[in-house]
């Protein structure tokens, strides 16, 4: 099975933007920025978020992190 080039690049855009949205909070609340601190925050969002592929995106995000 192959995944489409277009859906990766998607998957990519989002799971960046996931990212990046985490940095930014965790910057504006004064707190350090590491993978690990990312992480925990994307978690926290993730026990929160009603919507299963903002929560699947969430999970992408965290695994590629937590590697």
């Amino acid at each position: 099975m192959t995944i489409p080039l277009e859906a990766l690049g998607q998957t990519h855009d989002r799971v960046s933007l996931l990212i990046g949205q985490a940095s930014l909070a965790l910057h504006r609340r004064g707190a350090r920025i590491n993978p690990d601190a990312i992480v925990a925050y994307l978690a926290a969002e993730q026990e929160s978020e009603n919507d299963e592929t903002r929560r699947f995106f969430l999970g992408v995000a965290i695994g590629l992190l937590s590697v």
